[in-house]
């Protein structure tokens, strides 16, 4: 697209559809330059920000039991299904109210 080319009709039709980046690589085999000057070219709004899924109350005390356990994290993925990243918000949380060293 930094070559002169013209914004492309299907990357236009997949982000007004609400189609993510990756999405839109995948399916499409583009670069993200690529996409992005589409958007921009087009004056296509970035879409609004997606919202973490809440994990609920009882799977959460689980892994909190396993954390207060001792249980390794590797150990809580598996068992729980949930990512590094959650399982560790959830430690984070924890030592800031005070409920572990």
């Amino acid at each position: 697209m930094s070559r002169g080319t013209k914004p492309r009709q299907d990357i236009a039709d997949m982000l007004r559809a609400g189609a993510t980046y990756r999405h839109i690589q995948q399916q499409l085999h583009v670069s993200p330059n690529c996409i992005a000057l589409t958007r921009k070219t087009l004056d296509i709004p970035l879409p609004s920000p997606r919202r973490r899924n809440r994990i609920s109350p009882a799977r959460r005390q689980a892994v909190i039991n396993m954390i207060n356990t001792g249980t390794a994290t590797a150990e809580i993925i598996r068992r729980s299904g949930l990512s590094k990243t959650t399982i560790g918000r959830i430690r984070r949380n924890l030592r800031t109210q005070g409920a572990r060293p």
